[in-house]
């Protein structure tokens, strides 16, 4: 890529006025200079909206819109239609990158091909390397399919990837939806040719105590087992061992949340018929086949808990396996 090629960067808002200065500073000084830089107020009800607009006057790459609030998938979906790049690039808005890291993604693209770095997990006291792979590696789609579906190295984050921008011709992520990425990342991957890794961790990922994927809500797990469910419809007819390993970690999802959480009584009432639907789920033969075959033998044990006592497992595990644990 030439130093002419236009990178749009997207940043959805919504109540950060805490973390967003140090995000926006982080893409402002960029080593790479030719931006176009999205910042999507979602309806913040805090001065996220107004250090928005004070960035927009310090520097003409950056452009602000403000919108009702809608969610993560809606405001990042509104600066995709907003983007006049030739790729792009998200950033959460509460997390930041380092200084050279689109200038070195944009060493390894091209209009077919998708660039990954790796991440650091961050809180107020510490930062640690997610693992990720230790050299550069170009994956055909199909190949970083299976390490997308597996879940181990390759996680569904749409943060620490640029995309060539034709990706999104036809695809978007799902407005109204939590775990957006999981529902995504794998048709983005089947939108190009090959998927390059670069080992350098580039993106800085802040984790809130109270961010959707720490707080338990019934809610938030049943929405991440469906939004596995979604990946599960779209790959079941591209290998047969995705069926799997994405039954298994479907079934290891809320397991493990109905084992280890206590739920409110009227949470699970709300629920009801997407709750009937797992216990269906949980019950069939081939789901316990596959989580023997797939998980941990401590995630199995959980299954089996929750297979058999349903909600009432959590006092099971509190009564017994937490004495038993010790």
């Amino acid at each position: 890529m030439t130093c002419e090629t236009l990178v749009s960067v997207v940043v959805p808002i919504y109540n950060v006025e805490k973390y967003l200065d140090r995000c926006i500073q982080s893409i402002v000084e960029q080593s790479y200079k030719k931006l176009q830089i999205i910042l999507i107020d979602d309806g913040s009800t805090d001065k996220s909206g107004c250090i928005a607009d004070a960035w927009k006057q310090k520097d003409e790459r950056i452009f602000v819109f403000h919108q009702s609030n809608a969610g993560l998938s809606a405001a990042r979906n509104y600066g995709i239609q907003q983007a006049k790049g030739d790729f792009i690039l998200f950033v959460d808005s509460d997390d930041w990158i380092h200084s050279s890291m689109i200038q070195v993604m944009l060493q390894e693209i091209d209009d077919d091909t998708i660039v990954s770095c790796g991440m650091l997990s961050t809180n107020d006291t510490n930062v640690e390397s997610i693992p990720w792979f230790k050299e550069k590696q170009i994956f055909s789609s199909d190949e970083a399919l299976d390490y997308l579906v597996d879940n181990t190295i390759f996680t569904s984050h749409a943060m620490r990837n640029l995309y060539p921008r034709h990706v999104f011709n036809e695809l978007r992520f799902p407005d109204g939806k939590l775990y957006e990425d999981i529902r995504i990342m794998h048709r983005l991957f089947q939108e190009v040719s090959a998927i390059c890794v670069i080992p350098q961790h580039y993106y800085y990922y802040y984790v809130r105590s109270n961010s959707i994927s720490n707080v338990v809500k019934l809610k938030n797990r049943l929405e991440w087992f469906f939004a596995l469910k979604d990946r599960l419809t779209d790959l079941q007819s591209v290998k047969k061992d995705y069926v799997g390993k994405i039954s298994s970690q479907m079934a290891v999802v809320i397991s493990l949340a109905m084992v280890q959480n206590s739920f409110q009584k009227e949470e699970i009432i709300n629920q009801k018929s997407k709750i009937h639907e797992i216990q269906v789920f949980l019950k069939k033969k081939s789901t316990k086949k596959y989580v023997k075959q797939y998980a941990l033998k401590k995630q199995y044990a959980f299954f089996l808990l929750a297979r058999y006592f349903g909600f009432s497992s959590n006092k099971i595990y509190r009564l017994f396996w937490r004495n038993y644990a010790r």
